[in-house]
């Protein structure tokens, strides 16, 4: 639970240095967007995340342990499609080659199309995580991040890209995933009978929290330097 807490705070706490950023240094709209987008995943992590635990360990919520509400799969499964999404269209705004920008949209149709059809078409939305729309959602995320940075590592910007903020974002955002993604393809064995699997996913889970959370606040610092004092 510890862990929990300090990963809730950090991103509590990117979302709160993301607001300053943008309210203090003229930024695009899509730095703005990927601030709320930062208020909401800290909104859903803390208020919905918390929900079973409160139910489980709370005598006068006790109701609701044989109700959906004592299962958060439905708030993340929701979520995920969002981010994924979202993320894609992040970089999606800097790609400058038009074939990939249309594969990318042609990508996020299929990718939003398809997760909606596995929601409705199985009873995985209430139960558990889907490992289809995670796994695919990744891969989407993963090959804007990679062509984004080829086109950076091929230009001008890569003399100046500790100024940019998709930088950080990049370099969390594919670090994170590379390291979270392989621990939801293996799910099945998170019981009680794997102790040693649940307690390896806890610690890269958490980790990898950290460190995204941790890269984004130290690009928000340090793009804000850099922009404003050179």
């Amino acid at each position: 639970m510890d862990f929990l807490i300090v990963v809730n705070l950090l991103e509590l706490a990117s979302a709160i240095v993301g607001t300053f950023y943008i309210t203090k240094y003229r930024v695009d709209s899509i730095t703005r967007y990927f601030v709320y987008f930062l208020w909401l995943t800290a909104l859903v992590e803390i208020i919905f995340g918390w929900i079973p635990w409160f139910i489980y360990y709370y005598e006068s919520l006790s109701y609701y342990k044989n109700t959906w509400l004592v299962s958060n799969h439905w708030i993340y499964n929701t979520y995920f499609v969002i981010s994924f999404i979202f993320y894609t269209v992040y970089f999606l705004f800097y790609i400058k080659t038009k074939l990939v920008k249309f594969f990318l949209i042609l990508f996020i149709i299929v990718y939003f199309l398809s997760s909606v059809y596995v929601y409705i078409s199985t009873e995985i939305f209430f139960s558990n995580i889907s490992i289809f729309t995670y796994v695919l959602g990744s891969i989407m995320i993963s090959l804007s991040i990679l062509w984004y940075s080829y086109e950076i590592l091929k230009g001008d910007k890569i003399l100046n890209f500790y100024r940019n903020l998709s930088s950080y974002v990049a370099f969390g955002a594919l670090s994170f995933h590379l390291l979270v993604t392989p621990i939801f393809i293996y799910g099945k064995y998170y019981s009680d009978e794997n102790p040693e699997f649940v307690s390896i996913r806890t610690i890269i889970l958490y980790g990898a929290n950290i460190f995204l959370y941790t890269c984004y606040i130290l690009g928000f610092i340090l793009c804000y330097r850099k922009n404003r004092f050179g």
